[in-house]
């Protein structure tokens, strides 16, 4: 952990210039909106806008709760330059590709040699249930996938840690819910099932501890 948090320490974060570090702060670009009862994506906003309104706000349209506040595009060319976690990183190893997981703000930093390939919205263990932190690895993957404890699909499940934890698609609540995996948008979860590969580095790390 001491090395991840040296390489982190040496970043510039645009985390920092974006003021997004959680989604009920005002973000550039960005109007906030209260949700009302029997609201859709599709009655919100144009199609166009429902992936980044799901990553900023962290939820998928299955949380989409009466009375809670939103934030829609308003400037849609800012919103393009939206970045939550750092745009370079310095890959262990002198691995190709690196996924990285910031537990603090619940979101995640594909690479791929040094630069961001991709960002998203997770949900990692509640309190209680921890998601581990460290460096850890691609072991296996598994795109339709059924917890052998909960009995529960996890679509495009993949496994780094010899104690059961993986990285999947499931529900977005926009905070820490799952009993200790990391969960992922569809789109994240299928993107990043076939952009690694086995023994590629993920690495877990919360910046507040």
């Amino acid at each position: 952990m001491r090395r991840i948090l040296i390489i982190l320490i040496t970043i510039v974060f645009c985390l920092a210039g974006k003021g997004i570090s959680c989604p009920e702060e005002l973000i550039e670009g960005f109007k906030p909106y209260i949700i009302k009862k029997g609201d859709t994506l599709s009655r919100i906003a144009p199609a166009t806008h429902w992936e980044i309104i799901q990553r900023v706000n962290r939820i998928d349209e299955k949380h989409l709760v009466p009375g809670k506040k939103l934030f829609i595009p308003e400037d849609f060319n800012k919103t393009v330059e939206l970045c939550p976690v750092p745009e370079k990183i310095l890959k262990p190893n002198n691995f190709k590709k690196v996924l990285y997981f910031f537990l603090d703000i619940q979101y995640f930093g594909a690479y791929q040699d040094n630069n961001l390939w991709l960002w998203g919205p997770i949900s990692s263990g509640k309190a209680g249930s921890k998601t581990p932190q460290g460096d850890f690895r691609v072991l296996w993957k598994k795109k339709d996938y059924i917890s052998k404890k909960y009995k529960m699909p996890m679509p495009f499940a993949v496994n780094f840690s010899e104690k059961g934890y993986f990285f999947h698609q499931q529900s977005l609540p926009g905070r820490p819910a799952s009993h200790g995996c990391v969960r992922l948008l569809r789109v994240d979860a299928e993107r990043l099932f076939h952009w690694l590969e086995k023994n590629d580095p993920v690495i877990l790390i919360d910046l507040n501890k």
